[in-house]
């Protein structure tokens, strides 16, 4: 009968435990650990940002090596890039000098065809823009920058091969003046304006006679 009674203390003891109220220790407890999981929150979210930022750097790399990644002649180029930076550069700078020089080469041929050697001596004299040497070298340059490739030599591009088969007559009609021949200048001339309407084609110039 003891025994039995002790039983069913036992057991209601270990029932009611069940209910018992926290004791201020257990709540201090409990409030302890509230800042600690926020704490957690935020090395979560720390973590979390910085997980950002290297994934966003990591996305910049990607784009800053893509961009320097790119070929140069794609950038310096001409006909490759269909109007280039380079290209477009060269036209700004050389064209206006370019067609000063040979119009005013095209506009000997009256004098040239009739006998007169002044006024083609006077050219090539001329060392500002609209004489030959400034738009030999004016020339020269802008038949270089038409170019597919960065790594072609120049004597292999179709427009410099043009602007040389033009200049070497300029320069036999020169070498005719100054030996003071005239049928020899008027002859190199003649043939220098039969080249001319090729290079002028090459570079994207009007024809000599638009100029």
């Amino acid at each position: 009968m003891i025994a039995r009674r002790s039983l069913i203390l036992s057991l209601l003891l270990s029932t009611t435990s069940a209910f018992v109220v926290p004791s201020e220790t257990s709540n201090a407890g409990l409030r302890n650990r509230a800042p600690l999981c926020a704490s957690c929150r935020n090395e979560d979210s720390n973590l979390a940002s910085r997980r950002n930022f290297f994934q966003d750097v990591a996305t910049g790399s990607i784009g800053l090596a893509s961009i320097l990644s790119v070929p140069r002649n794609a950038a310096a180029s001409g006909g490759a890039t269909a109007g280039g930076v380079y290209l477009l550069s060269a036209k700004q700078r050389y064209n206006e000098r370019v067609v000063a020089g040979l119009k005013a080469f095209v506009a000997l041929e009256p004098a040239v065809e009739g006998g007169s050697l002044n006024e083609a001596k006077a050219f090539f004299a001329d060392e500002a823009v609209g004489g030959w040497k400034d738009s030999s070298a004016a020339g020269y340059l802008l038949s270089n920058a038409f170019r597919t490739s960065s790594g072609t030599p120049p004597d292999r591009l179709p427009s410099v091969q043009k602007w040389k088969a033009f200049a070497g007559k300029v320069d036999a009609m020169q070498k005719a003046i100054k030996n003071k021949s005239k049928n020899g200048a008027k002859v190199a001339y003649e043939e220098a304006l039969a080249l001319l309407d090729a290079y002028l084609d090459a570079v994207d110039l009007p024809s000599a006679i638009e100029l």
